[in-house]
């Protein structure tokens, strides 16, 4: 009888153990994800799920994983497996609003990335030459500096269909077919403002909007965020 409540004793323990350990690698995790630091923030999600193996640890441990191997090609200028890291984040099916937000920063990285390696593949190309009067040859600077100035501006500009789509990925609206989503109106601080909603009744224009949420879109940092 003694030898049971001893080993009852130390099972809880070391439950107790674990469940701490869990606890403070998780929010390890989640701190550093706010400083987007995503190795970091990767290897204490990891450190977490062998330590509790819940589906809310292998989630985060999973995308942070991606950023993480993503943002390291990017800055690397291996922006083709850059962009494969991103896309493999984007597809994730997130549950937890952690998961969301990291896949609506691959949505944000994927057309960066996307662009970087547009730019890097149109930087190798000869420069245009034509001949002058003389027979020398000048470079065509006029035609590569409208390429260039081309592919900044589609990355610095966000249209409203991109912002909705990084909307949609925030929501994950694939897994919620019954979802509609529209855009309101502009922010004072100029960002898209979009309404997410249900219909009682699809099939009739006066079918009834039941509100899932109000969602804000910063034009240039691209952050997707609730409106409250």
């Amino acid at each position: 009888m003694k030898r049971s409540i001893m080993v009852i004793f130390f099972v809880m323990i070391a439950s107790g153990c674990v469940t701490r350990n869990y606890d403070s690698n998780m929010d390890l995790g989640k701190g550093q994800l706010n400083e987007e630091n995503y190795l970091e923030a990767h290897e204490a999600f990891e450190l977490a799920y062998k330590e509790g193996k819940t589906p809310e640890s292998r989630e985060l441990m999973d995308l942070s994983g991606f950023l993480a191997s993503g943002m390291k090609k990017y800055d690397e200028q291996d922006f083709g497996s850059a962009k494969s890291d991103f896309e493999k984040a984007t597809a994730y099916k997130a549950k937890y609003r952690e998961g969301k937000q990291m896949v609506s920063k691959a949505v944000e990285m994927h057309p960066l990335s996307d662009s970087a390696t547009i730019e890097t593949v149109e930087g190798n190309d000869e420069p245009v030459e034509e001949a002058t009067g003389d027979g020398s040859k000048v470079e065509d600077k006029a035609v590569t500096e409208t390429k260039g100035e081309g592919i900044k501006d589609s990355v610095s500009t966000l249209s409203k269909s991109q912002a909705e789509k990084l909307v949609k990925g925030y929501v994950d609206m694939e897994n919620f077919p019954d979802l509609h989503i529209e855009y309101d109106h502009d922010s004072e601080k100029g960002d898209f403002i979009f309404h997410v909603f249900e219909v009682d009744e699809p099939s009739q224009k006066s079918g009834h909007k039941t509100t899932w949420g109000w969602y804000g879109v910063n034009k240039k940092t691209k952050e997707v965020y609730e409106v409250m």
